[in-house]
């Protein structure tokens, strides 16, 4: 609801974060679903570069 997206908008956390959401933030109880790797929206996927590591005989 509007009154929702003003209350978010009042924490401030919008002002820093690019697309003014995050996630992992106050927004999420806004996210009904994501298509794909969590850690790819976040930022990073981990399980990825895990296995990305492993083939080239990274050790973690």
């Amino acid at each position: 609801s509007d009154e929702e997206i003003l209350n978010y908008i009042k924490t401030k956390e919008p002002q820093d974060k690019a697309g003014a959401y995050a996630i992992q933030g106050l927004a999420s109880i806004f996210i009904k679903k994501i298509n794909g790797c969590y850690f790819n929206v976040v930022g990073l996927p981990l399980n990825c570069l895990y296995n990305l590591c492993k083939k080239a005989d990274v050790d973690l």
